[in-house]
């Protein structure tokens, strides 16, 4: 009788824990600033196969001028 409960409980909590993210991720929209994010990783793709840029400062480097951009 208890592990029935129990397993009621455990079903229950992770069905209503399941369904609230996915509500909550379509409702939310992107924000100018994660699109602008977006945009510049998308440049960041075309420019590192352009100059064959490796490593993390230059990605920073990258990304920190083309955030700085209007």
């Amino acid at each position: 009788m208890i592990k029935r409960m129990l397993a009621a409980a455990m079903t229950a909590a992770f069905l209503l824990g399941a369904a609230a993210p996915m509500a909550s991720a379509e409702d939310k929209a992107t924000t100018p600033q994660q699109q602008k994010m977006k945009d510049c990783a998308a440049k960041w793709k075309d420019e590192k196969a352009k100059t064959g840029a490796k490593g993390r400062e230059a990605y920073r480097t990258f990304m920190s001028g083309c955030l700085k951009q209007g």
